[in-house]
């Protein structure tokens, strides 16, 4: 059931692929946050983003600054202000603390960035990364707590752009962290479904359904064919083709646990094919499991 499953993703992921640049290139843009307030992706909006992206964020605050300066109502450039700046704000020892004087810049950065634009998703999802660094527990009773704080924002985001696949994930990983598999489950799957036409994008979507997947979910086969999906893409990944055969290694881990050797035999065989590297310490149960078993059918 599964190869035909997988056949006919096939089918589609080979149509997504013939998609047009300019839908690429927009849903690209929506899921870096480009700032739908601002008129063009000029030079300083390109140059900031890729100030910020490079891991630059001194620059990016300066290029930022000047920005803004020039056009204060950029919401790019106060979008990607908070960004560095929470980037930078000191880790919090104590959550129930005051907050770092970043973190209370970024909180005004991206709080003027969505009063200037309120369909601007990226920086709702800021705010939600912002206020899930100060969580220490699921506390729905509380509205002004961290935890129902940073909700409500990645939820706002995948209201305002449902088809922002980084804002499902985001929403996704948070849920999944505070126990909330099923909600987590439809956000991910929201996410791998929103990116499924960019090409570009959509393995690590796939990718990021099928780690939840194997691991809060304890879901192998259905991980195996999200990972499958991802490697449609990115066929030379060896990043994708080893999450693919942990997986299937787990499989038949699993399966050699509860003495279906054969089933067990046939999963690991899979599994040690597929890693790109059988001699690395991830690849190294499988491979013993699977002399174990081959030593015990020579008896």
């Amino acid at each position: 059931m599964r190869s035909s499953k997988l056949l006919a993703l096939a089918v589609v992921c080979t149509a997504v692929s013939g998609l047009g640049c300019d839908r690429v290139t927009e849903l690209k843009n929506r899921v870096l946050g480009s700032g739908a307030a601002d008129t063009g992706a000029d030079a300083a909006v390109e140059a900031l983003r890729a100030a910020h992206e490079s891991g630059q964020c001194g620059q990016a605050l300066q290029q930022a600054a000047a920005l803004l300066a020039d056009r204060p109502d950029s919401v790019d450039a106060l979008y990607y202000q908070g960004r560095c700046l929470l980037e930078r704000a000191a880790a919090p020892e104590d959550k129930s603390g005051p907050l770092d004087p970043d973190e209370e810049a970024a909180i005004a950065a991206f709080q003027r960035a969505f009063s200037l634009n309120p369909r601007h998703a990226p920086s709702s999802m800021g705010l939600g990364d912002l206020y899930r660094r100060r969580v220490s527990g699921a506390t729905a009773n509380d509205p002004e707590s961290p935890y129902a704080l940073a909700l409500a924002a990645y939820e706002r985001a995948v209201a305002i752009d449902p088809g922002l696949p980084e804002a499902q994930s985001q929403l996704g990983s948070f849920l999944a962290d505070m126990g909330d598999l099923e909600g987590a489950e439809r956000a991910y799957r929201g996410a791998a479904e929103a990116a499924a036409t960019v090409p570009e994008i959509a393995p690590d979507y796939y990718v990021a359904y099928g780690r939840f997947l194997a691991g809060p979910a304890d879901r192998l086969d259905e991980a195996v064919d999200q990972f499958e999906l991802a490697r449609m893409f990115r066929q030379d990944d060896p990043a994708i083709q080893t999450e693919l055969a942990v997986a299937q290694s787990r499989i038949g881990l699993r399966h050699f646990e509860r003495q279906e050797f054969l089933l067990a035999q046939t999963a690991l065989e899979e599994a040690v094919g597929m890693f790109p590297d059988p001699s690395t310490a991830e690849a190294q149960p499988a491979v013993e499991t699977l002399e174990r078993l081959r030593s015990m059918r020579r008896r």
